[in-house]
């Protein structure tokens, strides 16, 4: 990746960050919206071939399971595997190094919820693991694979973008450089690494946390930060709408501007940023892995 394109990669994360007063670094933004399944056949296994000399046996008995082909017709797959419910929509995935911390964002009959590997998603259906692009269910036994809208995995399909290169791609807009990349643009250095752009966030939020709101368009409200009618564009292409509220951050209630500073060196520190966002009632969860 570029420069430029780190700068901006840095510059976006800082945007959803700061909504609790907290800013980040690179990182793959591991969230997706809208949903879509599709069923993949479970992988069959080989048979091993013998290394070791065996017994003679009578080949009456192994002719008779037809090794070689019979005229009968094989049920179709689709008459013998368990299908995917039609009502399960995969809305979102958090994928960490550890797969046991991992998270799916499934809905369920249009209940949303989160489930980690190894929970009951639905009757007869558990969650095997989570991947950037589709999760693998199992249904009634057999391995089932769910995924985003538009996943189609053949010869024509594009190449998964990283994370870093999807947040490259959403910063790229017709109308010039955000708010936020105008006032960096003053300056005549600007950080080269993580921990830089961390640092200069924070003496930014210590000196002045309700201009950086304003530049961002956050409003503090009792309930958390509401994203202002008017905003930086990088809010939008995260996902957000004017009106969301943001609630918590990494488990914190959020929205007191003085009290919020605190949270920054320690969501810093703790390698994710975790926020929730109440839209029309419901809460969305993204996550945001700091390296």
């Amino acid at each position: 990746m570029t420069n430029r394109e780190d700068f901006r990669f840095f510059r976006w994360l800082i945007l959803i960050l700061a909504t609790g007063s907290v800013a980040a670094g690179a990182a793959p933004l591991t969230w997706h919206l809208g949903g879509h399944h599709e069923i993949e056949p479970p992988p069959v296994a080989l048979p091993v071939q013998a290394t070791q000399d065996a017994e003679p046996i009578d080949l009456a008995d192994t002719l008779a399971l037809a090794p070689f082909g019979s005229t009968q017709v094989a049920p179709a797959a689709e008459e013998t595997a368990e299908a995917i419910p039609l009502d399960l929509v995969l809305l979102g995935v958090i994928v960490r190094d550890d797969p046991a911390r991992s998270l799916a964002l499934i809905a369920v009959s249009g209940e949303e919820a989160n489930y980690r590997t190894g929970d009951t998603v639905a009757e007869d259906v558990t969650l095997l693991s989570v991947a950037q692009s589709h999760v693998m269910l199992d249904v009634k036994g057999e391995s089932r694979r769910l995924a985003f809208a538009g996943e189609e995995f053949d010869e024509d399909t594009p190449k998964v973008l990283t994370g870093a290169e999807r947040l490259a791609a959403l910063m790229v807009t017709a109308d010039g450089p955000s708010i936020s990349e105008q006032v960096d643009a003053a300056q005549k250095s600007r950080p080269t690494s993580t921990r830089g752009f961390i640092d200069m966030w924070r003496e930014r939020i210590r000196a002045n946390p309700a201009e950086v709101l304003d530049t961002i368009g956050l409003v503090p409200t009792d309930n958390g930060y509401r994203i202002a009618d008017e905003h930086d564009t990088g809010v939008s292409r995260a996902g957000l709408q004017a009106g969301d509220v943001v609630t918590t951050v990494n488990g914190q209630a959020v929205g007191n501007v003085e009290q919020d500073r605190a949270l920054y060196d320690s969501v810093a520190a703790s390698g994710i940023a975790r926020i929730e966002v109440e839209r029309n009632g419901k809460t969305i969860v993204m996550s945001f892995p700091l390296q």
